[in-house]
């Protein structure tokens, strides 16, 4: 009988082309990949890779399980699926990747309600850029992405996958507050900062596309790009201190720096959407299900509080999704020396905590795949700003 985790490990040697890949995309080492695709040789009974220099390469015989492998690998999946869907236990464990921006304020606030809800359900958070995340998704690697969009940068859609629109957002212009054009107040125009130095995302992201896009196409100049990271509060710190200019989504103006004012953009209007992404019938597991239903109901929750955004079309929750308790279970205790937090309380609209203050709180659990399961390792006051008022 063949062992499906060896032969995963050959289907990942035929998509990556070296055991240094595979080991960092499975978690295992080199060494442990090459031995355990020794050890599918032996009970296969025919060679199936070979040692070409330091790298290892597939043998005809190697490339024709392979190639099989994935249909073995996805009945295995549905078998398993279909198992969890008729116990209906929100059991196991779900991997999730996000982007920065959805992490802060849709995930990690969903993150204590899923500890206390469903204290068997571990939560593994991954931060990455959507660089290869979509393949993941597709290849069960992870079993939910959320990743930013552009209605001028579209990401192509793909049968096996599922798409759905959590919220939208505005997209600002951010400059420091001794800029001229800060003074009135006014929508700027985007040929107004042709001659101006800009931050933004590194090259390749989406972030960084939208910029060049929008200053060529609505503009006709080429941005002079001066600083690029992925981090919205090092952004922050060359709009600040060095004198950028940006644009930037509504929701990273949470975590607005002193010195920084932002105006809408005139003309065109930019917008960014937050897209959820799951393997086509991977919501039929109770743990994927608890996990996209409380998802959106984070970022309705979200929209709410925060009147410049709007909700994505609403989805009907899978017939196998699971109700949600009336009351949440207990959280788990912290770390020795440590008191726990308070259990979230639903207020309306809105999570809060359980002392009765109305301070709603960003509280991430470990995501480290321990099993340390509803452990509080981070807390963080997100600050909401409804009146429309961002200049700080």
């Amino acid at each position: 009988m063949l062992d499906l985790g060896r032969v995963r490990m050959l289907r990942e040697l035929q998509r990556r082309g070296t055991a240094g890949a595979v080991a960092e995309a499975l978690g295992y080492s080199p060494s442990a990949v090459s031995q355990q695709l020794a050890q599918l040789q032996r009970e296969v009974g025919v060679q199936l890779v070979e040692k070409v220099g330091r790298r290892l390469r597939l043998t005809p015989a190697g490339e024709v399980l392979a190639t099989r492998a994935q249909t073995l690998l996805d009945e295995a999946r549905r078998a398993e699926e279909a198992a969890l869907a008729a116990s209906g236990r929100v059991v196991g464990t779900v991997r999730v990747v996000a982007f920065q921006t959805a992490l802060l304020h849709v995930l990690a606030p969903a993150l204590p309600v899923l500890a206390a809800e469903y204290p068997d359900l571990t939560v593994d958070v991954l931060d990455e850029e959507f660089v290869r995340v979509l393949q993941a998704v597709a290849s069960q690697e992870i079993d939910v992405a959320i990743s930013d969009e552009y209605p001028r940068l579209p990401r192509a859609r793909r049968p096996e996958l599922v798409a759905e629109e959590l919220l939208s957002e505005s997209m600002w212009v951010s400059m420091p507050a001794a800029h001229p054009l800060a003074a009135s107040g006014a929508p700027v125009r985007l040929e107004a900062l042709a001659a101006e130095r800009w931050v933004t995302g590194h090259l390749g992201t989406n972030h960084a596309d939208l910029l060049e896009r929008a200053c060529v196409d609505l503009a006709g100049f080429h941005p002079d790009v001066r600083y690029r990271t992925n981090d919205i509060m090092v952004m922050f710190a060359m709009v600040a201190h060095a004198g950028a200019v940006s644009i930037m989504p509504d929701l990273a103006f949470a975590d607005q720096q002193p010195g920084i004012v932002t105006r809408p953009l005139a003309g065109e209007p930019l917008r960014r959407s937050m897209v959820l992404w799951t393997r086509a019938g991977a919501d039929v597991r109770p743990s994927v299900a608890a996990l996209l239903d409380v998802l959106r109901s984070s970022a309705a929750d979200l929209s709410e509080r925060r009147p410049t955004l709007l909700r994505g079309p609403r989805v009907p929750a899978p017939c196998c999704a699971p109700r949600r308790p009336t009351c949440p279970s207990a959280v788990r205790p912290c770390s020795a020396g440590r008191a726990s937090p308070p259990v979230p309380e639903r207020r309306g609209s809105r999570w809060v905590r359980g002392d009765g203050s109305g301070a709603r709180k960003t509280v991430l659990v470990r995501a480290d795949g321990s099993g340390a399961r509803g452990r509080f390792w981070c807390a963080r006051t997100v600050p909401v700003c409804g009146n429309g008022e961002r200049d700080r």
